[in-house]
């Protein structure tokens, strides 16, 4: 009688498309991990590169490596793909121009288990496309068990947005899909996939590489796209009002505010009028009509953590004296 495979604890996606300058580090610090109990799963999303023979090179080099070859559909197809093939009891995402320190993986199983928390999530550095750090570095979290309600209040903190800074027990990803189509998929699935959670476990320690490009959607040239950033920012917005939030449903509205002035102002003349901008424009008006009522009847002052006014870049705002400067 064959014995039966056992599943990995681990099953790290990642998605493979037009990295073939960064992909071998990504993997090679995957494979370095101190914890070895994993898969690792290339989704190959059809790169027209070398990606997909490196992708094979590795599988040839380490039986834990598996690969998908697909046709191009985008980077939330992949995960999709990955998702569905995935035999982990945990689940990993690795973006493939990015890497990880090689403790990554065992310090944030050990961090959930110790917790019993569903997820766990850390700190990252981020870099500049050569490698180098970058001026700008943040460590929002730090080393602490967070409820639900508790992790919604700091929802608009950047790891716990990022699917790549979080470590995810299987059963949160039930009935999650990436949107096709869409940027920003990690910030449209975040309110459902923290709702699943009872606890997340944070960790100080920048145990995340991440790698900014001057071409990416968050630092190359706006177009129409960019505002995919407010549909799924106001997802952000009503899990925060759900859960009675409101100070960071406020701060939520915000900076949906500035994404949308600032998304206009870069965008071609002919397109700030566009259909698709007054979708956009919609939305904003109504997350105000939702979020007003609840700050106006609150004669006080935010009381959110300096860390997230920070990052925000929003001073402390009496909501009766200058809400209106805000939500006009």
């Amino acid at each position: 009688m064959t014995e039966q495979k056992k599943s990995p604890e681990i099953s790290i996606i990642v998605p493979v498309y037009k990295v073939e300058k960064y992909l071998n580090e990504c993997i090679d610090s995957i494979l370095a991990q101190t914890f070895t109990d994993f898969e690792l799963i290339l989704v190959d999303d059809g790169s027209p590169d070398n990606c997909p023979a490196l992708c094979d090179a590795a599988a040839e080099k380490d039986s834990r490596v598996r690969v998908i070859h697909k046709i191009n559909g985008g980077v939330s197809t992949a995960r999709n793909a990955g998702l569905a093939a995935a035999q982990g009891n945990w689940i990993g995402f690795v973006d493939p121009d990015d890497f990880v320190d090689k403790t990554y993986y065992e310090k944030m199983l050990r961090a959930a288990k110790q917790a019993g928390a569903e997820l766990a999530v850390c700190n990252e550095v981020f870099m500049e496309e050569d490698g180098s750090l970058c001026d700008y570095q943040e460590q929002p979290l730090r080393t602490e068990v967070l409820s639900r309600e508790e992790a919604i209040h700091r929802i608009r903190l950047t790891p716990l947005i990022q699917a790549a800074t979080r470590l995810h027990r299987r059963d949160v990803l039930e009935g999650i899909v990436f949107p096709v189509g869409k940027n920003y998929e990690d910030a449209f699935t975040t309110p459902e996939i923290i709702e699943h959670a009872t606890a997340v476990a944070c960790i100080k320690e920048k145990l995340y590489h991440y790698r900014l490009h001057p071409a990416s959607i968050m630092h190359g040239k706006v177009t129409l796209k960019n505002l995919d950033e407010i549909d799924a920012n106001y997802g952000l917005l009503a899990c925060a009002l759900k859960y009675g939030k409101k100070d960071t449903a406020f701060l939520q509205y915000v900076l949906m505010k500035r994404m949308l002035r600032n998304t206009k102002k870069n965008l071609p003349p002919k397109q700030r009028n566009s259909e698709r901008v007054q979708q956009a424009e919609a939305c904003l008006k109504k997350a105000g009509r939702e979020v007003r009522p609840a700050q106006r009847s609150r004669n006080r002052t935010l009381h959110c953590k300096p860390a997230v006014l920070l990052q925000l870049q929003v001073p402390e705002i009496k909501l009766n004296s200058e809400w209106e400067k805000y939500c006009e």
